[in-house]
């Protein structure tokens, strides 16, 4: 049994996906977003490192992961799925995994143009990849559950997906699987309809 500590965001979205993806029983403890809750000592008893997804490991004696890549990562070893057990496949998965997604800084700072055209270069990148494969690194990995939580947020940036065939059928691909769905429902979407003094931070987190 596990315990996650989530707030709906792309991160905590990675994580209810990949759980359901392999059917290891979970409980939430939801989190909000854009509060200080994450500082909270009850949570700060579970993640020493204050980082936002979490979880807590009842079969290994209550070990403790923090943040969306460490977790992906533990669960496919854990599990032995969604990760390749050969070198080079694990590399493969791990380069998609590790690839740096700028966007977020960029929101951070209010700078709509920079964060616009980062998204924009990582959308050609990811389609030209994805003209020639169905997923990022072979069979369906860690790495494309972790892309797709934040691409799905494209509608922020108004990007235009008929520009990007190749990942708009990936985008699709992935949100049909029964466990995507079942993720999503684990930490529901918070709504797109936001003050306009609270965009840019709302986009920081929704995009990380």
């Amino acid at each position: 049994m596990i315990d996650l500590y989530s707030a709906p965001t792309p991160d905590g979205w990675k994580v209810s996906i990949a759980l359901e993806e392999l059917r290891i029983p979970y409980a939430v403890h939801p989190m909000e977003a854009c509060s200080g809750e994450r500082l909270a000592p009850d949570f700060l008893r579970v993640s020493a490192c204050a980082c936002s997804p979490t979880i807590v490991d009842h079969d290994a004696a209550g070990f403790s992961v923090s943040d969306a890549g460490p977790v992906l990562v533990y669960l496919a070893e854990r599990s032995g799925q969604l990760m390749p057990s050969d070198a080079m496949g694990r590399s493969r998965v791990m380069q998609w995994l590790m690839l740096p997604v700028d966007a977020a800084d960029a929101a951070k700072t209010g700078d709509a143009k920079a964060a616009r055209a980062e998204m924009l270069r990582l959308f050609a990148l990811f389609d030209h990849h994805l003209q020639g494969a169905d997923y990022l690194a072979g069979a369906f990995s860690i790495a494309d559950i972790a892309h797709w939580a934040w691409m799905r947020m494209h509608a922020w940036s108004d990007v235009d997906m008929h520009r990007f065939n190749a990942l708009a059928r990936w985008l699709q691909r992935v949100a049909a699987r029964d466990a995507t769905s079942r993720g999503l429902r684990a930490l529901p979407s918070p709504s797109l309809e936001r003050p306009a003094e609270h965009v840019w931070k709302v986009k920081s987190i929704l995009l990380r």
